[in-house]
């Protein structure tokens, strides 16, 4: 399935990267990220996933494989680095492993790496479902952090989802543990974590086994953060990547 896109930046820039939102957003979550990164000499593209933003609906095909095979006519295959955010992080993690993309660093935002029934994703949604603020002033009292065009993002996402899909796209998929793909992705390229100050998605005892399995450095936790670490605090969010590549370039340089 062709997806719907948003992209900043030129085209035919040396290097590109793609952003994946999570379950119930869209493409406009990186709405100050692409931007930045576009400074950067990047072409961003973030597309919106299957059920999300202006990409078509699929009643009944929300498999992960369909999902992370629409990625491959609708982003660069082979981008610098992809960031996965929350859901994001899933559809990364399996576009990497079938090889849909190929991108020489990983970056997953506070990925939802486990879920061991199917009920815990059903609740969180009906929690979503009926707590979720409806419009701007709401949206930004429940995060005070966030600036209004984030918000502005949020609302747009909610009002083009159908909840019944993301019930598909979210708990139907479960269960996973991705937890040990993501040290077998860290094996052959390098995979990074950025985590909010305390990860619902990822506990205490999950980040500490991938900083022993991928190296201390490896797994980041931003003070004063919660699930959106990009939206909560842009600038930090950005120097941690920045700070990965810069150092991942220069061991290939010296390699």
């Amino acid at each position: 399935m062709k997806l719907h896109t948003l992209t900043w930046g030129n085209p035919n820039a040396e290097r590109s990267v793609v952003l994946i939102h999570g379950v119930t957003s869209n493409a406009q979550s990186w709405i100050r990220v692409g931007p930045k990164l576009a400074e950067q000499d990047y072409y961003v593209v973030a597309p919106n996933l299957r059920g999300h933003g202006k990409s078509p609906k699929a009643d009944g095909l929300y498999s992960l494989d369909e999902m992370a095979g629409d990625l491959a006519e609708s982003v660069p295959n082979n981008p610098e680095f992809i960031i996965g955010h929350s859901f994001g992080g899933v559809m990364a993690i399996v576009a990497v492993v079938q090889g849909v993309l190929n991108p020489e660093y990983v970056v997953l935002e506070d990925p939802v790496l486990h879920f061991a029934d199917k009920a815990l994703p059903a609740r969180l949604l009906k929690n979503d479902e009926a707590n979720l603020p409806h419009d701007i002033e709401g949206i930004l009292k429940a995060n005070p952090k966030w600036k209004r065009i984030d918000a502005e993002g949020k609302l747009a996402s909610l009002q083009a989802i159908n909840w019944d899909h993301m019930k598909q796209v979210f708990s139907d998929n479960a269960p996973w543990d991705l937890r040990p793909t993501v040290v077998e992705i860290g094996q052959k390229k390098p995979i990074w974590l950025i985590l909010p100050e305390k990860s619902f998605y990822v506990p205490e005892e999950d980040g500490a086994a991938l900083r022993k399995a991928l190296g201390s450095a490896a797994v980041i936790n931003i003070p004063g953060t919660g699930h959106s670490i990009h939206r909560d605090d842009l600038d930090a969010f950005l120097t941690a990547v920045y700070q990965w590549i810069a150092r991942a370039r220069n061991r290939n340089v010296n390699q």
